[in-house]
């Protein structure tokens, strides 16, 4: 690498290592180097950082066990899941020891494909971002968010999973949690109206008009503001390394080609050495081009392999018109058949319902939220100007999110999810009918439709 190269590259590597120490416990550049030489002391600090990256990224604080962090083995086989789960497909990665005692070179690599498929680092500036304003996340995507990696081991035992009282308790619990989270976000909702309503008219910003509930803490207990003050700067600092790292992130992509390089030359190596340490009988014939024997061998062989080729593609093509007739013989039958016709014809019917419907539900780009958004207190009736500007004002660079439409389209998604349950309750009230019938002496009463 060229003296110039090699300064953007330290450059780069600095400015990577800015934005994972502003998380706390970012590695040092050395690090980076001795993983492209798969050197053993990088090891350990790179599990460390992958784990307390994707435990930051994919885990809540409150969900980790207390003494999770001090236990290696469990930092490399959560690390392995999550890679497992978005796709990472290199096995010499999911074969090292989980003692950490070697392969920096492999998880390097991991980090480097975390960077630019997952995004490491932009989800990494979401989830520690400083929230002033009272948000709150809406998303609609089909599908999304996806799930979460388990930390642990949930899969219940083989009794827990015979018995059907311990799925109705884990049905009950699950009820009366959703119950007291509804409870609970009800009175925080009511808590931030209050605030919003108090506070109307004396925001400085004219398109929010309202303190948000940070706010109006840092004003009842202004020795908090010099905490703020702190935590706004180390958020500048993180998003202003953020900023160098991706000016110079093209450098770090073209070293990273170099560890590739150097992870397939040593893979080349240790064949060759293997290669070495076999003992090859190989018969001695005087097979060179120049060999007539050889040249007439090779024609006889090429024409044999031509002539087996032409008797293969006859073959086939006279299997495959044969084939076609007895599709086209059999479609005649089933044309024929009546019962086959009005099946088929409902299952079209089905297919065009279910296609109808996925449309109307996601394929309208309007019913697509996702985000977080600041919750900002609309009131038509209640207006205060200052000077020219009034707190109705619109912004134009914010993109206005109204309650009325996530409702509506939250309404829709209910009801077609409710619809489908039904559909479903329905197919399994008519297996179960079918499998009573056939017990003997055996009156089974099924529940009541709800």
């Amino acid at each position: 690498m060229k003296r110039g190269s090699s300064s953007q590259l330290k450059e780069a590597i600095n400015a990577l290592c800015r934005v994972l120490g502003a998380s706390g416990g970012g590695p040092s550049p050395e690090t980076f180097r001795q993983a492209k030489f798969n050197q053993a002391p990088a090891t350990a600090e790179f599990w460390k950082l992958l784990w307390s990256l994707l435990k930051k990224v994919y885990v809540e604080e409150s969900s980790a066990p207390v003494n999770e962090a001090e236990n290696l083995d469990v930092q490399i086989r959560f690390v392995k899941s999550v890679l497992w789960f978005h796709g990472y497909g290199t096995s010499e990665f999911y074969r090292l020891p989980e003692d950490g005692s070697q392969g920096s070179r492999e998880l390097l690599l991991a980090f480097s494909w975390l960077l630019h498929k997952v995004h490491l680092l932009e989800k990494l500036l979401e989830v520690s971002k400083l929230v002033l304003g009272d948000e709150i996340t809406v998303c609609t995507c089909p599908g999304c968010p996806p799930p979460r990696p388990r930390t642990r081991n949930e899969t219940p035992s083989k009794e827990a999973e015979v018995d059907v009282r311990y799925l109705q308790w884990l049905n009950g619990k699950l009820q009366f949690s959703w119950r007291a989270l509804h409870a609970a976000q009800q009175e925080k909702c009511a808590a931030v109206h209050k605030i919003h309503s108090y506070t109307r008219g004396f925001h400085p910003s004219s398109s929010i008009g309202h303190f948000s509930i940070t706010e109006v803490d840092i004003i009842r207990e202004p020795e908090k503001y010099s905490e703020l003050l702190q935590s706004i700067e180390s958020e500048n600092s993180r998003l202003e390394a953020y900023l160098d790292w991706k000016d110079l992130e093209p450098v770090y992509w073209q070293w990273m080609e170099s560890v590739l390089k150097s992870k397939l030359e040593d893979r080349r190596g240790l064949q060759l050495q293997d290669i070495d340490n076999q003992s090859f009988a190989l018969p001695v014939v005087d097979t060179y081009p120049g060999n007539p024997s050889s040249v007439k061998e090779i024609e006889e062989l090429t024409e044999e392999f031509v002539a087996l080729h032409n008797d293969l593609q006859e073959m086939v093509t006279c299997k495959r018109a044969s084939w076609n007739e007895k599709i086209k013989e059999k479609e005649k039958e089933l044309l024929n058949d009546a019962q086959f016709y009005l099946t088929a014809t409902k299952i079209r019917q089905r297919v065009d319902n279910e296609a109808e419907s996925l449309r109307q539900n996601y394929g309208e780009d309007k019913n697509k939220m996702h985000g977080s958004h600041r919750l900002v207190f609309k009131d038509t009736t209640y207006s205060v100007k200052r000077g020219s500007a009034t707190l109705g004002h619109k912004d134009p660079s914010m993109k206005d999110l109204h309650a009325t439409e996530v409702i509506r389209v939250l309404r829709v998604k209910g009801d077609a999810l409710e619809k489908e349950l039904r559909q479903l309750q329905e197919e399994c009230r008519t297996k179960l009918e079918a499998i009573a019938e056939a017990f003997e002496g055996v009156v089974c009463i099924p529940p009541p439709k709800t």
